[in-house]
């Protein structure tokens, strides 16, 4: 019910170096490890709306099921760790399809992977480096800026996917703060520094030869690659249930 080291389960041994207080003292003390997060919700308005409606969701939920508080805590725990388990297994699956160059079932999966664990940075930072794959290059910057938004997770490996997203979209400035904080991240790395020099190079072309460069890119949709409908259709299919049910 719990995973491994949670620190918030407080029947893990690992939970025992916060102390001997209780959960409110270390929110108040801030040596809580949901201090960050409380504070975050606290400080944003629209969070905090959305937080008090999750609450009202929760009684709601509760009074229908009669579940007590901590049943339903307990319940919801099992049901993100099936769900993790689930999404590690379609990963796997995803995993051995993009070493394949079956990009658009390797797309299907971890998108799959995101319906079912959506906290977890590691499934929109692989959609996007099949995305790029399949010249879906919106959808790979916005899958890599979500991955550098959870936190520190490979975060050198995200701005440099997004760094190759808007390097192929034309956006060559943007593109180079990413590559600048993927080298601060991880110095000298040979994947980056040779997408830098070729940056450098197509920035010493004429400016038409840059435009022509650009435009032969020609980003796709997922409507150009699946059709439209597909990929829901197929997520659906993988998953055994309606996106709406989910």
């Amino acid at each position: 019910m719990f995973k491994p080291g949670d620190k918030l389960n407080p029947y893990d041994p690992a939970s025992l170096d916060l102390g001997d207080e209780g959960v409110l003292e270390r929110i108040s003390a801030g040596t809580s490890p949901m201090t960050p997060q409380i504070a975050s919700i606290v400080n944003d308005p629209a969070k905090m709306k959305m937080f008090l409606q999750m609450m009202r969701d929760d009684a709601a939920e509760r009074e229908r099921t009669g579940e007590t508080q901590m049943e339903q805590v307990l319940r919801e725990k099992r049901e993100w760790a099936q769900a993790d388990a689930r999404s590690a297994e379609l990963k796997a699956t995803g995993n051995d399809a993009f070493k394949r160059g079956e990009y658009k079932i390797a797309y299907v999966l971890y998108t799959a992977c995101m319906h079912l664990s959506g906290h977890e940075p590691f499934y929109p930072l692989n959609r996007a480096a099949v995305a790029l794959k399949l010249k879906l290059y919106d959808t790979a910057a916005e899958d890599a800026s979500g991955a550098i938004a959870a936190g520190n997770f490979n975060s050198a490996k995200a701005y440099f996917r997004r760094g190759q997203a808007r390097y192929f979209l034309g956006d060559w400035a943007k593109a180079e703060e990413d590559y600048a904080e993927a080298l601060k991240l991880q110095p000298g790395d040979r994947s980056v520094v040779k997408q830098v020099a070729e940056l450098t190079r197509l920035r010493s072309l004429p400016t038409e030869d840059q435009a022509a460069w650009i435009a032969a890119q020609a980003p796709l949709t997922q409507v150009d690659v699946f059709g439209a409908g597909e990929v829901r259709r197929r997520v659906e299919e993988v998953l055994g249930t309606s996106l709406d049910a989910a």
